[in-house]
């Protein structure tokens, strides 16, 4: 069951264009971005990566922290975040 969840969750995470966007964005980045880097490369406002990066942080696949009063984003370590990247490279 756990793993029918977590696909469930994956495809939940990906089905909107700018959190599959933004997933991708952070998977392929070297660094960790901060929210307006990841507007500006996917060309949405900050207010709404703001709120995609708020909703993927509490499904634990993006982790956050502050640098200054910019808070900057990376890819977590869970095995939902690691599937997530499966499947995105999957569709590359």
């Amino acid at each position: 069951m756990k793993d029918l969840k977590e696909a469930l969750d994956s495809i939940k995470i990906l089905s909107n264009a700018n959190r599959f966007a933004i997933m991708s964005l952070l998977f392929d980045a070297k660094k960790d971005l901060c929210v307006n880097e990841i507007a500006e490369a996917i060309g949405i406002s900050q207010s709404l990566a703001s709120h995609q990066l708020a909703y993927l942080e509490a499904r634990g696949v993006v982790e956050g922290h502050r640098m200054g009063q910019m808070i900057c984003y990376i890819p977590s370590a869970t095995p939902l975040s690691k599937k997530v990247a499966r499947v995105i490279q999957s569709l590359k």
